[in-house]
């Protein structure tokens, strides 16, 4: 009679022990800079005197700061430390507040602590232009032909407002086909289009 030989199993291994939950990611020196400072006075100054609506003839609309989050971060890629959103213009740009603090600091400037500017993200020919060099001058030129003119297309809004209506608080004034693609920046090129809609394509050309 065979004798049955029986061989050991060996059992299986433990499982490691889970890894350490890993720890959270350090802000970065900007964003913690920023988070040290706490909210720019300038921008506070800026929200005391400009209310939320329509300003430079309707030209542009100011909106409380960060309204436009969700659509600012895409733009510039991710890096919105010291950017916030300050509304849009009536061709869809938007209007940023840019916080300068840190990188004024770094430069041994004056008035370090109140360093900013007002920028507008020229979403036609992804962009970035200066309106205006502080809080203040931003305010003060609202009502400035010139500025108005020079930086928010005065002229072709009169003309495109004319042809198909003023632009309603979803909209903006769109160029069809888009500049991007060889529109031209005329009246006859102009349609009321849905900006959430109209900014997302232009970003993917």
């Amino acid at each position: 009679m065979k004798k049955t030989v029986v061989k050991s199993v060996k059992k299986p291994a433990k499982k490691k022990a889970a890894a350490k939950k890993r720890a959270p990611k350090k802000p970065s020196s900007t964003k913690a800079a920023s988070m040290e400072r706490g909210v720019h006075p300038k921008l506070t100054w800026l929200i005391a005197h400009l209310k939320p609506g329509r300003y430079a003839g309707g030209l542009l609309q100011f909106s409380p700061p960060g309204t436009h989050a969700n659509e600012l971060g895409p733009w510039l890629r991710g890096r919105t430390d010291g950017r916030t959103s300050i509304g849009r213009t009536a061709f869809g740009e938007l209007l940023v507040f840019r916080d300068l603090r840190e990188h004024a600091t770094s430069l041994g400037m004056e008035d370090a602590e109140t360093a900013c500017d007002v920028a507008a993200i020229d979403i036609h020919f992804k962009r970035m232009k200066i309106l205006a060099t502080s809080a203040e001058e931003f305010v003060a030129l609202l009502d400035d032909a010139e500025w108005q003119k020079a930086f928010l297309r005065k002229p072709l809004y009169l003309a495109a407002k004319a042809r198909v209506g003023d632009w309603e608080q979803h909209e903006c004034f769109g160029f069809v086909p888009a500049l991007a693609l060889g529109g031209r920046e005329q009246a006859a090129s102009v349609e009321r289009v849905d900006w959430r809609v109209y900014q997302a394509l232009l970003l993917q050309m």
